[in-house]
């Protein structure tokens, strides 16, 4: 996702607008649309109308003042596993191409108030959608010392996940991310480049916004609402999403669906992971449906 318009160029955007191209006639769905950095990037290449939605109510009062004055652009507050509902104010039940660019934006890292960062002071919040649900702090401060290692390995591959499991259910209560992230630290004899606590923090981020399940429910409504000829583009930022993304993609394949645009995940190039250091994880896969626009 993107930072705050006018900070960065949104992450891969040459090859999205690219593999969009031949979508631009028809209603584009930018499905995790952020501060708007790859909505603009489309309207700029020609896009007919883009309706861009996110779940996080911050992000969808930026791109209603980014782009309320735009009769191209049509913007909801929606999840992109369950965007048909908003299709209706379109006047059409079928998109020609939908993005979804996954995972925790820049703007929400960059709020302390949000929990997703271990390098800043917060609540354990980590919701994206901050009005529904329940924080991670229920996970952190609640579950049982084993059910909490099972989550650490299985969504963040942490391999010390008994050891910072133990120490977090002997200091709990955690209050914030401060105490969150040293507790997890305190688990590591050994430091690497890597902060500690970056695994931790993305298990329980993942966990609390049940994102696996959203992905592969995001990409099934994706496929359905995409006409003959229609692609759908997805950023991946960690090896679980991706890894639902190829199989999904390598699955639609087989029925004989459609077809896969990128034979390998698209990388960003040396000068935007300078530019954007938290695009280094990003991975683009592409999809195309049978048929013609």
């Amino acid at each position: 996702m993107n930072q705050t318009h006018g900070q960065h160029t949104p992450v891969l955007v040459e090859t999205v607008v690219h593999l969009l191209t031949p979508c631009l006639a028809g209603l584009i769905v930018d499905g995790t649309a952020g501060q708007g950095g790859h909505t603009q990037a489309l309207l700029d290449a020609g896009a007919y109308h883009v309706l861009a939605i996110d779940i996080d109510p911050n992000a969808v009062l930026s791109l209603r003042t980014r782009f309320g004055e735009n009769s191209r652009v049509s913007v909801a507050h929606a999840s992109y596993d369950n965007f048909s509902t908003q299709l209706a104010p379109n006047v059409t039940k079928r998109t020609t191409g939908t993005l979804l660019d996954l995972g925790v934006s820049s703007n929400q890292l960059d709020d302390a108030s949000r929990g997703f960062s271990f390098r800043l002071d917060g609540a354990i919040d980590m919701r994206f959608n901050p009005m529904v649900g329940v924080p991670a702090s229920q996970l952190v401060n609640r579950m049982p010392a084993h059910h909490l290692e099972i989550l650490l390995r299985d969504l963040g591959d942490e391999r010390r996940a008994r050891a910072i499991a133990r120490r977090i259910v002997a200091q709990r209560p955690l209050q914030n991310t401060a105490e969150l992230a040293a507790t997890v630290a305190s688990a590591f004899p050994n430091r690497g480049r890597a902060h500690p606590a970056t695994r931790t923090f993305q298990a329980l981020r993942i966990a609390t916004n049940n994102e696996l399940e959203t992905v592969a429910q995001g990409l099934n409504t994706a496929r359905d609402l995409l006409q003959g000829g229609g692609r759908l583009v997805v950023i991946a930022f960690h090896s679980l999403e991706d890894r639902t993304v190829k199989n999904t993609f390598r699955e639609w394949a087989r029925e004989g669906v459609g077809r896969i645009l990128t034979r390998k995940p698209v990388r960003p190039k040396q000068e935007e992971t300078k530019r954007n250091p938290r695009s280094r994880s990003a991975r683009l896969r592409a999809f195309e449906m049978e048929g013609q626009i």
